[in-house]
């Protein structure tokens, strides 16, 4: 596990580079709190197929959600965990529009599954005397946060999302998708969370076919909170400067400058944790970016940032 201050990657040169990053919001920081955001990423392969997978997670952080920094923590872990079994178990023997449809299917049941069984594991460690069998939703509710996940595996981007952020991809054409609008049926500062009852039947799915590549950019809603909101235009516009950056100044430049972008943005404006991550992904034929990450380093396996 690393500190929030420090940047994380993973990757490899036929799939991409990840990159995330997580910072204690400046509010957080005077009134002596913790950073109650998360993030993962890991690089793999199987059977010779790579992928990268990445979540980010934002604690609720209230007193009803006293343990909602442990509950982020392990939001991402349960993603990344399920993400990498989703990859070993469905991809070598199913057709593309079928791994799309297992994943809209099954992703969400399993992931969900996972953070409650993991939830139930930790407050019984900490005395809170649950059981496997037996849960308080009271207990969840403790552990409450959102959580983003996204995999790049094959031809496809997988993406699936609970609650609020942001999941944005820049094609290497410059046009921006938002594959993962916003819930339009939730008012003001209300989310979606992980320990809402029935939580497999609130997320939002998407699967992109990764043709040219890009850089796909996940941020909890702090980032955007200091802008004009996720899809305002100075939002927008932030998001473009950094794919804009990663090409002018290389990837390992705009990572390592991202804990001073976060840092000033929450000092200025929203005040809140941040978290930013990004996958430049590599176009499925050959071409395209394929830069070398931080230090020209051959990552493997996973890394984590909590």
């Amino acid at each position: 596990m690393s500190s929030p201050v420090e940047f994380q990657c993973a990757g490899s040169q036929g799939t991409g580079w990840a990159f995330g990053c997580s910072r204690t919001g400046a509010t957080h920081r005077d009134n002596g709190r913790h950073c109650e955001d998360a993030f993962a990423l890991w690089s793999g392969s199987s059977g010779a197929i790579p992928y990268i997978a990445l979540a980010i997670a934002d604690g609720h952080g209230d007193q009803r959600h006293d343990q909602s920094r442990t509950g982020a923590a392990l939001a991402v872990q349960s993603a990344v965990d399920e993400l990498v079994t989703f990859h070993r178990l469905h991809l070598h023997d199913t057709p593309p529009h079928s791994l799309r449809a297992e994943f809209r299917a099954d992703f969400p049941r399993r992931v969900s599954r996972r953070w409650r069984d993991m939830v139930t594991e930790d407050a019984s460690h900490r005395g809170e005397g649950v059981s496997a069998s037996v849960t308080a939703p009271s207990v969840f509710t403790r552990y409450g946060s959102t959580l983003i996940a996204a995999s790049v595996i094959a031809d496809t981007i997988l993406l699936g999302q609970i609650g609020d952020g942001d999941v944005v991809l820049v094609r290497p054409d410059g046009t921006i998708e938002t594959p993962l609008p916003g819930d339009v049926s939730l008012l003001g500062t209300e989310t979606r969370s992980l320990s809402s009852r029935d939580a497999h039947l609130l997320w939002r799915t998407a699967t992109l076919d990764r043709a040219g590549g890009g850089v796909l950019i996940a941020a909890t809603d702090g980032v955007s909170d200091s802008f004009d909101g996720s899809e305002g235009p100075e939002f927008m516009k932030f998001i473009r400067s950094i794919v804009n950056r990663i090409d002018q100044y290389g990837i390992e430049n705009v990572a390592g400058a991202m804990s001073g972008w976060l840092d000033r943005y929450s000092a200025l404006a929203s005040g809140d944790d941040m978290t930013l991550a990004f996958i430049c992904i590599t176009p499925g034929e050959a071409g395209g970016r394929t830069e070398k990450p931080p230090r020209s380093e051959e990552i493997s396996g996973s890394s984590w940032g909590f």
